[in-house]
């Protein structure tokens, strides 16, 4: 499978993007990617008002001939999704 994340906002407002194959990613990460590919795993989405500085994550999942989208503001990103967006988040190079 393949894993596109564009991370947005932030105080720069420069949109970040990866993509990885799922094969290179750690176990505990392919299996938030399956799950992903079923469920849309929301964290609690508390937000202070005024989180303009907030990131936005798209993630996009290519499996076979499907594609499937997840959407998180910064607060409503699950636990268990963290650690993936902050992997691929650290291979982000800036959009053209």
């Amino acid at each position: 499978m393949q894993v596109k994340l564009v991370r947005s906002g932030g105080l720069a407002g420069l949109d970040m993007v990866a993509t990885v194959d799922s094969a290179d990613l750690p176990a505990d990460q392919q299996e938030v990617v399956s799950t992903l590919l079923t469920e849309d795993l929301r964290g609690p989405g508390v937000s202070p008002q005024g989180g303009a500085d907030q990131f936005s994550y798209q993630l996009e999942i290519r499996h076979g001939d499907s594609t499937v989208r997840r959407h998180w503001q910064e607060p409503e990103v699950h636990e268990k999704v963290r650690p993936l967006l902050a992997a691929l988040t650290r291979q982000a190079r800036p959009a053209h």
